[in-house]
């Protein structure tokens, strides 16, 4: 074989190489022979691909070789959806609960009891005189409960010293406030 016949037998092989580069869209009508190899060598063997679409969504098949015996089914409405159970714990935090990956939707979901760690009450001190009237609570018993303290809010209190050493304060809240002396003793003495 002559060297002429055996440029022609590669130049033909390269052409037949660049329409199929070109039909497959990974190379170009004058790519050489190596960036053909590379085209080429870059196709992924997938074999056979199988998936399931449920209605209404899409699947992208990926690019590679096929070997043809794959297969992409839908699942219509009244078909038999795969659907999952789960089971939640409660947070105190929102959660969405959605099927996994491969389900459809969801056949049940069951809630677990509140945590202990969230419901334990136990060491509540405050009693209803403790909180201030119509404002609520929960006591140790886990009972919500209303207060009972009352709110005096700011106090101005005098003590008449003529006639008094002392002056009661009021049980409850106070947000602070005054106590004034009137009618001074030593004062009152002072005069006469």
């Amino acid at each position: 074989m002559s060297i002429a016949t055996e440029i022609t037998r590669i130049q033909t092989a390269r052409n037949k190489l660049r329409t199929k580069a070109v039909e497959l869209g990974i190379g170009t009508s004058t790519d050489k022979l190596p960036a053909l190899a590379d085209a080429f060598d870059g196709i992924v063997n997938r074999g056979g691909i199988s998936a399931q679409v449920q209605e209404g969504d899409t699947y992208t098949i990926p690019a590679g070789l096929h070997d043809g015996t794959g297969t992409v089914s839908g699942v219509s409405g009244g078909g038999n959806y795969t659907l999952q159970s789960k089971s939640v714990t409660p947070t105190k935090s929102q959660q969405s609960i959605a099927p996994d990956t491969g389900y459809y939707g969801l056949s049940a979901v069951t809630v677990a009891p509140i945590p202990d760690a969230y419901q334990d009450v136990s060491s509540v001190t405050a009693t209803a005189p403790h909180v201030l009237a119509n404002d609520i609570f929960v006591d140790s018993e886990g009972t919500v409960t209303p207060g009972t303290m009352p709110n005096n809010g700011t106090l101005a209190l005098t003590i008449d010293g003529i006639t008094a050493s002392s002056v009661n304060i009021p049980t409850g809240y106070a947000a602070g406030g005054t106590v004034s002396l009137t009618n001074d003793i030593e004062t009152q003495l002072a005069a006469i």
